[in-house]
């Protein structure tokens, strides 16, 4: 790894831990004359997060780190090429055969985490995503999926698709859980 001290880093430095990182950030913010109060503001995070990524504290959130690095003019380098496809865009991704897969596997617990990036998707595309119906066997999940379809299409000001319209709602209030089980409020 590259020195790090004032005015040391090289073009290209390995970054191997949090320490590492926060090293970086403090000798740039440094080198720029930066206070950690101006830096956050620049980056629009907080001071706290600052001190602590600086620190090297391990739970210091991607976006936001990559906002601070934007703001002192540094960037993160992978040796391997971006993955392209369906698989790696989200706005991509089938997401009817996505959850047809984890629900037919019982990874209720990852068919959770999907509900939230399948909404997420769809206002960042400006669309809903799910434009046919995932056809699964659980009205639970259906209702959930044409629910947070109907949802997206609301906020984007567009009509929901037409297979949201054929699926019955719930008639008690649903919760999924990590196990797949019914859990009603």
């Amino acid at each position: 790894m590259a020195s790090l001290r004032r005015g040391a880093i090289t073009p290209k430095t390995n970054i191997k831990t949090p320490t590492d990182i926060g090293a970086i950030i403090r000798a740039r913010r440094q080198d720029r004359a930066l206070s950690q109060q101006a830096l956050a503001d620049r980056a629009g995070v907080s001071r706290k997060f600052l001190i602590d990524l600086e620190a090297g504290h391990e739970r210091a959130e991607l976006g936001k780190t990559l906002a601070i690095l934007a703001a002192l003019g540094l960037s993160l380098e992978a040796t391997d090429p971006i993955p392209r496809g369906r698989d790696y865009d989200p706005a991509r991704r089938d997401y009817a055969q996505t959850f047809t897969e984890l629900l037919a596997n019982r990874d209720f617990e990852f068919a959770i985490k999907m509900l939230a990036d399948y909404a997420t998707a769809s206002l960042k595309a400006g669309k809903p995503l799910l434009q046919r119906s995932p056809r699964l066997k659980d009205p639970h999940w259906s209702a959930a999926l044409a629910g947070i379809t109907n949802y997206t299409a609301h906020r984007l000001g567009q009509p929901a698709p037409s297979w949201t319209r054929r699926i019955k709602p719930l008639d008690t209030a649903w919760m999924p859980s990590p196990t797949g089980t019914s859990e009603n409020p």
